[in-house]
């Protein structure tokens, strides 16, 4: 029912609930002018009666008649003066209406939803075969929510049912809902914890969602799951993307070797994975480049060395002064060896690896500030290609003057 016809509906029984009251009025006001008019005619014709029987004097029956007149006019007058509409007070169209609402929203309302549930849940197996036949295409959001409905129903009937809470959570993902999907893989999984379907599922929806303890979460179902399925693609494939991502290069190589072996050559999917791993082992190969840097203090420059320094061994590009990897150590017993790499870096875009040249400093500073400053010790800064591995020394033998 529309909600046109539910407002006029309403209109239509409050005022009726009116007509009803002053209908009630009229019938009281009646009845009470039918009772002056009997008792009216019947004083009359025992005053008739008395004149005929009695020999009334007409002065009498006149008189009498009269006052008989006057009282009937009276009387009639109260009536109508009695007879008069009084204001409603302002609860009682405010309760009716509260109360007619309430009524038709059950009525009507509720009842259309629970139709429409039943309806869902009887459409469910067909439906179920339809979303299933256009797993390739996209399916329609009414389609969705329909199906999302009926399996609703289904659950509250039988919560135990591990494969529907997991498709449940799929028609989430579709629709949007996260919240819905989330609590939903975690319920498949609390009736099944090993079933592998869903804990690649819940964890494919994890690296998705982008939550801040995503991947770890997403790591660790993985690894449920190939504990039940070691050959497993997909859990396979996200191992190595969840890998990847943090930069465990040799566990990423590991999962997509595993993948590659498992995958028909002919594959599209084949060739995407070989071109991960590409970059994985090039990744790899530039995580194992690495810089050792021998540094030494010249004999004129000891008794200039402050008792608190903090000692700087850095790379940077030649057309970059930030640093691509630092290390920084208090002050010791020269020689120092410090080795510097892509985990030295300070920035995680802006590394060692991704420069073709190396141009390294070393720096004694008096307090913990990498800024050159007066007073500060340091060395002569040296440029070597980027080739792998490399050694070098670099000496402190001059002073910062203001």
């Amino acid at each position: 029912m529309s909600s046109l016809w539910l407002l006029m509906l309403l209109m239509l029984l409050v005022a009726v609930v009116f007509v009803l009251l002053a209908t009630g009025k009229q019938r009281r006001y009646h009845k009470r002018q039918d009772e002056n008019q009997r008792w009216y005619e019947q004083r009359l014709a025992e005053l008739e009666e008395e004149r005929s029987q009695y020999d009334l004097p007409d002065e009498d029956y006149q008189h009498a008649k009269q006052e008989l007149d006057k009282t009937f006019l009276n009387d009639s007058q109260d009536v109508e003066e009695n007879v008069h509409w009084h204001r409603a007070p302002v609860a009682l169209p405010i309760v009716l209406l509260l109360v007619v609402s309430a009524g038709l929203y059950w009525a009507f309302g509720s009842w259309q939803l629970q139709l429409q549930a039943e309806d869902a849940r009887r459409q469910l197996p067909e439906l179920g075969k339809t979303l299933l036949q256009q797993q390739n295409q996209q399916a329609s959001r009414e389609d969705l929510n329909t199906f999302a409905l009926g399996l609703r129903q289904k659950l509250m009937r039988e919560p135990e049912d591990a494969i529907a809470w997991w498709i449940y959570a799929g028609i989430m993902v579709d629709l949007g809902a996260g919240e819905d999907a989330d609590e939903a893989f975690q319920k498949s999984l609390q009736i099944e914890p090993n079933r592998v379907n869903t804990l690649v599922s819940y964890s494919r929806f994890l690296l998705m969602s982008g939550a801040e303890d995503g991947q770890p979460k997403a790591a660790r179902l993985l690894a449920r799951a190939l504990k039940q399925d070691p050959d497993n693609i997909e859990a396979l494939s996200l191992l190595g993307f969840v890998a990847f991502e943090r930069q465990d290069w040799a566990q990423a190589i590991s999962a997509w070797e595993l993948l590659k072996e498992r995958l028909p050559k002919t594959s599209e999917r084949y060739q995407a994975v070989v071109n991960a791993l590409d970059n994985a082992k090039e990744q790899q190969e530039k995580a194992e480049v690495q810089l050792q840097v021998r540094v030494t203090l010249s004999d004129n420059m000891r008794h200039h060395l402050p008792e608190n320094g903090t000692l700087f061994v850095y790379v940077t590009g030649m057309e970059q002064p930030m640093p691509a990897a630092v290390v920084r150590q208090p002050v010791s017993e020269f020689p120092v060896t410090v080795t510097l790499s892509n985990q030295n870096a300070m920035l995680p875009d802006y590394k060692m690896s991704d420069l073709d040249q190396w141009q390294v400093h070393a720096r004694i500073s008096q307090d913990e500030k990498i800024d050159r400053q007066a007073g500060d010790l340091e060395a002569e800064r040296v440029t070597i290609n980027a080739d792998g591995s490399a050694e070098l020394t670099l000496t402190l033998s001059s002073r910062i003057e203001e």
